[in-house]
């Protein structure tokens, strides 16, 4: 069987002891192995995180800008430039000929938010980036499986965010007797 193919408790294969194998041998690699040194802790757990846009701050609070109509949403004055046909961007260049003697493009950032923000039914409003937890896994390519799985749920993007275990006893003691052969998988009768 190739990687590609080989079943994997990760992508929901049942548990067999081909698959209770794979799976010790890869939790090794990631808490007493090489792949240790990838995220620098052997108390590792896999945590998928989704983005979460907070949209609606005070301009003169955010750490960022954007401009949304509809259903769609714009961090950038180029990147909303880019979306405009010859027509639209017509109107931003008189716009911004209006506002600050200059050609969209050629207008400082500041200028082009502002010409941006007086669009009619244009919102520009601050916003901010946060990380929110989705769930946990032992292992990496449990997460990874989760995400080639499960994205399409989560259109603002998923991630993978290794955390320390050190203190949470129970999933250590558990974690140790997988690797260490204590907790076994035992057939059924």
């Amino acid at each position: 069987m190739t990687e590609a193919t080989k079943q994997s408790i990760a992508s929901g294969d049942k548990l067999t002891p081909e698959t209770f194998a794979d799976f010790v041998k890869r939790l090794k690699y990631h808490c007493a192995g090489e792949g240790v040194s990838d995220h620098c802790t052997a108390d590792a757990i896999f945590i998928v995180e989704r983005k979460r846009l907070i949209t609606g701050i005070d301009l003169d609070y955010a750490p960022e800008k954007v401009i949304c109509l509809d259903d769609h949403q714009w961090f950038s004055p180029k990147e909303y430039w880019d979306d405009c046909d010859r027509g639209q961007k017509a109107v931003l260049n008189k716009a911004a000929q209006d506002w600050c003697e200059k050609k969209f493009l050629h207008a400082d950032e500041d200028d082009q938010w502002y010409v941006l923000g007086e669009l009619e039914d244009h919102t520009l409003t601050g916003y901010s980036e946060e990380w929110e937890y989705v769930n946990s896994h032992f292992t990496r390519e449990g997460a990874e499986a989760f995400i080639k799985r499960k994205k399409h749920d989560y259109p603002k993007g998923l991630r993978i965010y290794v955390d320390a275990n050190i203190y949470c006893w129970e999933f250590n003691a558990i974690k140790e007797a997988l690797m260490d052969g204590r907790l076994v998988l035992k057939e059924s009768l």
